[in-house]
């Protein structure tokens, strides 16, 4: 009723002050109109802020995605990245002890029997293999025989475990450090090819080639690697 009594007081206004149907209509215009567009106004108002509102919230929900996504990322990388130095340091020690000239063998052709029996129940050698040295009248040689192809194959898993992990894992690392590891596994293995023909036909050239490419290709690769995962774990505070 209050509403009314003010609407009614209001057109009682207008006819006395109005001077004509034309200024009525104007004032009526300009006093529910201002109202209407006030009103107008704040439906926009209020639909524009809760607009904002979902979007904000959606924005938040995908910048948190992202963030997510990338520290798991971060710390897939983290974990595999030690595992896969782990692995080509081994290959890369196995491969670099085979094709050494610095080689050291016990001298079985001067010991005794029992000596022979102690070495062989303490070395890697498989039993066809310790019976083999032991009915050998040149002990030494045979040893040395077994033992390069025991040495390769060694050599070989270790290098095979490195690429199987790189294959696997290779997808957490940084391109560069991808490819770096790639390059590096084909190097070991090129040596690995040369060391084995060089000993299947006595190829002393092709053996030393072996030897040349631990030293001016995988030694590089191997520290340039180290310096690039060593980079990588500083940046985000891992090591000091």
């Amino acid at each position: 009723m209050y509403m009314f009594d003010q609407i009614y007081k209001f057109l009682g206004q207008v006819i006395v002050y109005g001077g004509g149907a034309a200024a009525f209509a104007y004032l009526i215009f300009q006093y529910l109109g201002k109202s209407w567009i006030e009103n107008k106004f704040k439906q926009k108002l209020e639909q524009y802020k809760h607009e904002q509102a979902l979007e904000i919230q959606r924005l938040k929900i995908e910048i948190d995605s992202v963030l997510s996504g990338t520290l798991k990322l971060q710390e897939k990388e983290f974990e595999t990245l030690p595992e896969a130095w782990r692995l080509l340091d081994e290959a890369y020690g196995r491969v670099a002890s085979l094709v050494s000239h610095l080689q050291q063998y016990p001298d079985l052709d001067q010991m005794s029997v029992p000596q022979i029996e102690e070495f062989l129940s303490r070395s890697e050698l498989l039993e066809f293999q310790k019976e083999d040295i032991r009915q050998a009248d040149g002990k030494l040689n045979k040893y040395q025989e077994i033992i390069f192809w025991h040495r390769l194959a060694t050599a070989q898993k270790a290098c095979s475990n490195l690429e199987n992990y790189i294959v696997r894992y290779g997808i957490f690392f940084p391109e560069e450090l991808k490819e770096q590891f790639s390059k590096v596994i084909g190097e070991l293995w090129s040596t690995l090819i040369s060391k084995e023909i060089g000993e299947k036909v006595n190829d002393v050239k092709m053996q030393n080639e072996a030897l040349t490419e631990v030293k001016e290709h995988i030694e590089p690769l191997r520290k340039s690697i180290e310096n690039n995962i060593h980079a990588r774990l500083r940046a985000h505070g891992v090591t000091k």
